[in-house]
């Protein structure tokens, strides 16, 4: 009995030191290829072109949209049904098509250590502070140089005619 308890030992032991291998499924799907974000990005949009272009036509009085024939299976029954899936679906593509390039993003706005309400409050005012005070040099450098040219330069234009 005790050799055979140290036979199963040794037979799990040596399940655990193989390495899993993982599943060719699993392993399809988490494979990143080169151009995966851009077809899902023109799949998405041609997705969401006709599913707006199918409602449109359906729900229109003219004939302005993509208009389903009533003959196609399953289709024609349910244009609008057909339309709103193309919609969503579209959709979800398009956003997952997007999300690889704002991941990065996320993952820095979570690092951030935001300010406390003092330092805001701080950081706000000085920001007003320095907004007035440059509206007011720039306004009084425009109404100087406007000075100017009235009182110098338009006296020696007409001089000049």
């Amino acid at each position: 009995m005790a050799e055979e308890k140290m036979k199963n030992n040794t037979e799990v032991t040596k399940r655990e030191d193989r390495p899993v291998k993982p599943n060719r499924l699993v392993e399809a799907f988490m494979k990143d290829y080169k151009y995966e974000g851009l077809i899902l990005l023109i799949l998405a949009l041609i997705a969401l072109i006709l599913g707006i272009l199918i409602y449109k036509g359906e729900t229109s009085d003219g004939a302005s949209g993509l208009v389903v024939n009533s003959g196609v299976f399953l289709i024609g029954d349910y244009p609008l049904v057909f339309a709103w899936i193309l919609i969503i679906l579209g959709a979800f593509s398009l956003i997952l098509s997007i999300w690889p390039y704002y991941k990065p993003s996320v993952y820095e706005v979570k690092r951030v250590s935001w300010p406390n309400k003092k330092t805001m409050l701080e950081n706000c005012i000085t920001t007003f502070i320095f907004v007035v005070v440059f509206t007011l040099f720039f306004t009084l450098v425009d109404a100087g140089l406007g000075a100017f040219i009235d009182y110098a330069i338009k006296p020696m234009a007409e001089w000049f005619n």
